[in-house]
């Protein structure tokens, strides 16, 4: 094998790696992708869930094991949201889903953002894949017809 084979071996061999550190990229985007995505859906059950709660004052209690219960909310103006870390307020449940709106405005943003990177994480990953491929067949070119 001569010096530009060698180069030729060490540079396939560094855009390999290369592209398993983009396909691991890739991956902990989309991990995060799905938590958001989750995030999003949870808030929006809890919007209509208290825009049900300003209708009919009566809920289903979950119990646990899909068990519920039927509750009737005694003061239904009011509810209390997760405000950070182990930290809950009251508040007006107006003000309640307009928070959770904001909330899941601003998911909407990180949402579009990770898809934004998702993109460009893959179009690197084609074009890498090409250039590997195309490096791959000319050194298979070269011992193929050194062995002839």
């Amino acid at each position: 094998m001569n010096k530009e084979e060698i180069i030729k071996n060490e540079e396939i061999q560094r855009q390999l790696y290369q592209l398993e550190v983009y396909k691991q990229q890739l991956s902990r985007l989309q991990e995060e992708l799905g938590k958001i995505e989750l995030l999003k859906l949870e808030l929006l059950k809890s919007i209509a869930s208290m825009e049900g709660l300003k209708q009919s004052k009566e809920v289903l209690l979950p119990l646990g094991g899909g068990a519920f219960a039927k509750a009737v909310v005694e003061d239904s103006d009011k509810v209390i949201i997760n405000a950070g870390i182990d930290i809950f307020v009251e508040k007006p449940i107006d003000g309640a889903i307009k928070d959770l709106k904001e909330t899941c405005e601003e998911l909407e943003k990180a949402e579009n953002k990770i898809k934004e990177q998702i993109a460009k994480t893959l179009a690197a990953i084609e074009q890498l894949q090409k250039e590997l491929e195309s490096k791959i067949s000319v050194v298979e070119k070269g011992q193929v017809s050194e062995s002839s």
